[in-house]
């Protein structure tokens, strides 16, 4: 074949040519310090980055944001826990205290206050947030715990239904007959001699007499002071159960009845309806259920809708119906691939309304006991008093002394047995909310070593990332500096390839 002086030209264009690109793609690769800068170049590279890339965001999105959101929402949390603890150990310890037979009433009053501020100390700590969030508040992280505020208060108007096992039911040491005493007493104090000269020792004594201590079976609703309207009951099979009324506590009910105490929030059964409910329950999920309606709170009262299934009225008459399920409402961050971890405890679990109801038990034995001996003293004072210095207003006096001494001596009992109580039920709160921190430390060991398994993932995906995209740049200078030279040599070659034609010949 014959070569031509334009063929060799073209060779050598072409040469050059190749060797220039060569040049530029080394160079390019220099100054990215990437081994490709369009896919086209190596598709093989660009897919695999594109993947790499893709894990190590999904990676840096759980190591940078997700886990150390998870790990603050669980230490404010726990730190919340760690708070009503110690609180709890307080109240163990004034109960403690309580319990002892040598303490006068009044150091009783004191330990009694002194539990009162620890109880609105223990659900303030249920308002915890972090970043905005109320963190015991299950989904509604934007609705606090407790009522805070007086819009809060002008919309607390709820029918709240209330479901109870046989575990809920307890037992309540009732003085009966303190009614007819009380209402004897406060009658002298008010009438004076007029009413204590119609006294009849024996009319005292009989009085005194029906002064007794039953004890009966109780369950206890979340609040005091609900409304008497729209009551409703119903055993496990779902029969409405009767019952009547009672505005008093000191009243035992007959064996066929069951009294609701509005005020305090209790209902006392009698003996035959308490076993025909325990035998309603004895079918596994049966429970009892319990509708009211409760429409006076007070700032701190937790809300029920975070408890129980409830309907809310709003002032403006909206209407609004919470659900409360059994499988709980759980926020959960993803910490990891197709991995989710759970970061909240709700109220319900850890914070339970019989927290505040075994101190309300506390108060209202307190209150009663400080009553009594008020009357007492008084009694002792009129009996002093020059007024009542006749001989039938000083025995009527003394008779009615003896009386309230008894009441005060069952009320003292019943109080001392109370604090006995609430050492237990302190324990027993301590110790929900001792295995909830533990749950919590769980959880946070899980995301520590997700943590520590993440961060290793993300020192391999950036190894394997970096060796796919990025160059070695002392290859890359050898390989830039021969191709220079095979350029440059080219060149040389090029421009004397073609110096002589034919022409020089003839």
């Amino acid at each position: 074949m014959r070569i031509t002086n334009q063929m060799i030209q073209n060779n050598s264009l072409n040469n050059i040519a190749v060797n220039k690109k060569q040049m530029s793609t080394l160079d390019t690769q220099l100054s990215t310090q990437k081994k490709i800068s369009r896919p086209s170049e190596d598709p093989i590279v660009a897919i695999r980055a594109l993947r790499l890339r893709t894990s190590l965001d999904e990676v840096s999105q759980y190591l940078d944001k997700n886990i150390p959101d998870a790990s603050s929402w669980l230490d404010v949390t726990e730190g919340a826990l760690t708070e009503v603890d110690s609180i709890l150990s307080d109240v163990y310890q004034y109960c403690v205290q309580g319990s002892t037979d040598t303490l006068a009433l009044s150091e009783r009053k004191i330990i009694r206050d002194s539990i009162e501020e620890l109880r609105e100390a223990i659900y303030s700590q249920g308002d915890v947030d972090y970043a905005g969030r109320y963190v015991f508040t299950g989904f509604r992280t934007n609705d606090s715990l407790t009522f805070q505020t007086e819009e809060d208060l002008a919309d607390g108007d709820y029918t709240i239904t209330q479901e109870f096992d046989a575990n809920a039911f307890d037992f309540k040491d009732v003085t009966e007959g303190t009614n007819a005493l009380d209402q004897m007493i406060s009658r002298v104090q008010t009438e004076g001699d007029t009413f204590v000269q119609t006294l009849t020792t024996g009319g005292i004594q009989d009085v005194s007499n029906d002064v007794v201590s039953n004890q009966v079976h109780r369950l206890r609703l979340a609040y005091t002071d609900i409304s008497q309207d729209n009551f409703e009951i119903y055993d496990g099979n779902g029969n409405p159960i009767s019952y009547a009324f009672q505005t008093s506590s000191s009243q035992v009910p007959g064996d066929n009845e069951v009294l609701l105490n509005a005020n305090t929030g209790e209902l006392l059964f009698g003996q035959a309806v308490y076993e025909d409910v325990m035998n309603s329950l004895a079918t596994e999920g049966n429970k009892i259920s319990i509708t009211y309606d409760k429409d006076t709170f007070v700032q701190g009262d937790v809300k029920p809708e975070h408890y129980f299934n409830c309907v809310q009225t709003k002032a403006d008459g909206t209407q609004l119906t919470y659900t409360n399920t059994e499988e709980g409402q759980d926020i959960s961050y993803i910490v990891n691939f197709n991995q989710k971890l759970k970061v909240n405890s709700e109220a319900k679990d850890v914070l339970t309304t019989d927290i505040g109801r075994d101190i309300d038990d506390i108060f209202e034995a307190v209150d009663r006991s400080i009553a009594s001996e008020e009357r007492l003293t008084s009694l002792k004072e009129l009996k002093d008093n020059p007024n009542y210095s006749d001989d039938t207003s000083q025995a009527n006096l003394d008779a009615l002394i003896a009386a309230a001494e008894k009441e005060l001596a069952y009320y003292n009992d019943t109080l001392q047995k109370t604090f006995e109580a609430g050492i237990t039920k302190m324990q027993n709160h301590q110790e929900a909310i001792d295995i909830g921190i533990a749950d919590i430390g769980n959880r946070m060991k899980r995301l520590e070593l997700t943590e520590t398994r993440l961060k290793e993932q993300k020192t391999n995906f950036t190894e394997l990332k970096s060796n796919n995209e990025d160059i070695d740049l002392e290859e890359i200078v050898i390989d830039y500096s021969s191709a220079e030279l095979v350029y440059n040599s080219s060149l040389t070659a090029a421009s004397k390839v073609v110096r002589q034609t034919l022409l020089d010949f003839i």
